[in-house]
């Protein structure tokens, strides 16, 4: 028999813990004033579930469950000495909240974390910009280009943000044009075109970019082209 914990929560919904099995009815003795041809005196009489009830804050009854939940002793403890099959912990409101100071700083820390790097990827757009824009000439200012676009990339997957992620690798495949790597350029646009298609309903322009710079590169396939041809 396992101890079961149920928490009743300020809704009156009720979670369990350690499901309770059935135990098995204990074998009848044939020398008992219930035999077989007696089946109609004698039923079987319903188990009873022993339950220890109790009543406690939030606060309080969260570390009661999780003492409930880790400790083996504690639970040894009530089944086998006490007779218990069920505890039912019903949560009341605190009479006063309680701040988590340790969760606050992790949170502040965070947010912390995401203006500076807010603030970071708003330099290295408007740095890796102008060498875009310089990338037209010079072929090391593409270079660098593509080299800030894989810096912000990474600052993306540190974020955890697939559309900065995508935006990041559409800038990247602009510098892979102008260095004349158009076939990677392709696939990459590609990707991210199909990506951008399946959430359009979040960042529309995704699409947008995806299909400026698929422009781009057709003018520079067509170029390529015709300096073959000539």
């Amino acid at each position: 028999m396992t101890l079961s914990v149920c928490v009743c929560d300020y809704w009156q919904r009720r979670h369990y813990y350690y499901q309770p099995v059935q135990p098995k009815l204990p074998p009848v003795d044939d020398t008992d004033t219930c035999n077989n041809n007696n089946n109609q005196a004698c039923k079987e009489q319903p188990l009873v579930l022993r339950r220890l009830q109790v009543h406690l804050d939030a606060i309080t009854g969260n570390y009661l469950l999780q003492e409930l939940l880790q400790q083996q002793v504690l639970r040894d403890h009530l089944q086998h000495e006490h007779g218990v099959e069920l505890v039912w912990l019903t949560l009341q409101p605190p009479a006063q909240d309680t701040i988590d100071y340790k969760f606050a700083d992790m949170l502040a820390h965070t947010i912390w974390e995401h203006i500076e790097v807010e603030n970071l990827m708003s330099w290295l757009s408007t740095l890796g910009g102008g060498f875009s824009a310089l990338g037209e000439q010079f072929e090391r200012c593409a270079d660098t280009a593509g080299k800030i676009s894989l810096q912000q990339l990474k600052i993306g997957l540190r974020l955890g943000d697939p559309f900065l992620q995508a935006r990041c690798k559409l800038y990247y495949s602009i510098s892979l044009i102008q260095r004349g790597q158009l076939r990677q350029a392709k696939n990459m646009i590609r990707a991210q075109y199909k990506f951008a298609r399946e959430h359009k309903e979040h960042d529309q322009r995704l699409i947008r970019m995806c299909l400026g710079i698929w422009l781009r590169l057709r003018f520079e396939y067509q170029m390529r082209n015709e300096r073959r041809g000539g």
